[in-house]
């Protein structure tokens, strides 16, 4: 499954270029009658063919066979690559591959080199081709525009360098960008020489068109080491980024059907104000119902852990919040009785309709107090959880359309997080059939 592709590749995306194409007009919400009797998984098919249904092959299509530096020749075929891929053996005969795979046309003008193992290529093979832009509006439920011309502009900052400045109002939800990737690659590289890993990771830049790969090797580095590695290591981020924290005014919505991400107003801008985002995230997990940004740390993380984890971008936040002692005490009491609110729901004496309500309420107040709006999404999941398993599936029902409503926005309509929304949803149609 493709969801499974984008957990191995965890991939990291050093520069996003090129921008999309706008579109107009509203979508139904419901399934158009086109799409009723359509399969979405069919046997053998190659999920990742980001055509979308619309595509006649993905009726019959399946996965094509995983290419190497060995088989791309012995087959005379590295299709869809531009150039045959080059291949690294890994430490332990276990292990696969690594190889970079280049396409020089992703979205019409972009390259992108993709360093992964030969059977993630292929399982993933449909990434590079253009969706087909009837099923993303419906998808998305609706259309895709991008703001043209840009509304901002750079500008230099007294003590601080470039920065980016709105140079007209920006309304909030507003697409003011999008980018692809142009190097991608697998996160984990212990099955590969440090050395041999970081040859291929210099083949995968060279083989991209000269112009994206120019534009990449002026972005900042900052943690030594070979260039190219430090350059992806000071300005990549993971796919999963969809945080709005503290004083961030723009977040970002990655799509695994595209590889687009789009930088998204979070408030509405004034002309002249600078264009914060921010970039700590982690993807959310459940521990209990205790939201967790790894296996470790709670997803409100407080002042301390924030400030340490951005010092590993290289950055000084200087945000109002950051800059007062106290305002980050009081920001750290909030987050902290956040995370007692949804530790209480987890308590057998709490599964009460008006106790539940009581700490939802008192849960949403604080997130608006700590502009978290982006983790709302993922609360409601939490509450649609505690109804369901209370057996109060109006209830449940409810929350998870608050759910899958936020998270769309905030992480994208092909996130994995709003899959699972509308599975729940769907689950929930069922018992109330039975």
């Amino acid at each position: 499954m493709f969801n499974l592709v984008m957990w191995y590749f965890a991939f990291l995306l050093a520069l996003w270029l090129g921008h999309g194409t706008a579109g107009t007009g509203a979508q139904p919400s419901e399934v158009p009658a086109w799409l009723k009797e359509y399969d979405f998984d069919p046997p053998l098919q190659c999920s990742a063919n980001a055509a979308g249904p619309l595509d006649p092959r993905d009726a019959e299509a399946v996965c094509p066979l995983p290419i190497d530096d060995e088989t791309a020749f012995e087959r005379r075929s590295w299709r869809p690559w531009t150039f045959p891929p080059v291949c690294i053996k890994p430490e332990k005969a276990r292990d696969p591959k690594l190889c970079v795979y280049t396409y020089q046309k992703l979205r019409g003008d972009t390259g992108v080199s993709i360093l992964t193992t030969p059977e993630t290529a292929a399982a993933g093979v449909g990434i590079v081709e253009d969706a087909d832009p009837k099923w993303v509006d419906w998808a998305r439920g609706s259309p895709l525009v991008v703001a043209d011309p840009p509304p901002y502009e750079f500008q230099e900052l007294e003590g601080r360098g470039v920065g980016v400045v709105a140079n007209r109002t920006i309304r909030a939800g507003e697409v003011v960008m999008l980018r692809y990737p142009v190097l991608v690659r697998h996160m984990d590289p212990r099955p590969w020489k440090q050395q041999e890993s970081l040859k291929l990771l210099h083949r995968a830049a060279v083989q991209l068109p000269p112009r994206d790969g120019l534009r990449m090797m002026e972005l900042a580095h900052s943690k030594g080491g070979y260039i190219i590695d430090d350059i992806i290591n000071t300005n990549a981020f993971g796919v999963l980024i969809n945080d709005v924290d503290h004083s961030g005014f723009m977040f970002s919505r990655f799509s695994s059907t595209t590889l687009g991400m789009e930088v998204v107003a979070y408030r509405d801008i004034k002309p002249g104000e600078e264009l914060t985002f921010s970039c700590e995230y982690f993807p959310p997990v459940r521990r209990g119902l205790v939201l967790m940004a790894n296996s470790d740390t709670p997803l409100n993380l407080l002042s301390e852990q924030r400030q340490s984890l951005i010092r590993e971008w290289g950055f000084n936040c200087t945000c109002s919040l950051c800059s007062s002692p106290n305002e980050s005490a009081a920001s750290d009491r909030r987050r902290g009785r956040i995370q007692d609110l949804l530790g209480e729901l987890d308590r057998p004496e709490i599964r009460n309709h008006a106790a539940v309500e009581k700490r939802v309420s008192e849960i949403l107040d604080l997130c608006q107090k700590e502009a978290m709006a982006a983790q709302v999404g993922d609360f409601y999941t939490i509450v649609a959880d505690v109804y369901s398993s209370m057996g109060d599936l109006d209830s449940a029902r409810r929350y998870g359309e608050l759910a899958l409503r936020e998270l769309k926005h905030f992480a994208g309509y092909d996130h994995d997080r709003t899959r699972s929304a509308i599975m729940f949803l769907e689950n929930l149609d069922r018992k109330v059939r039975v």
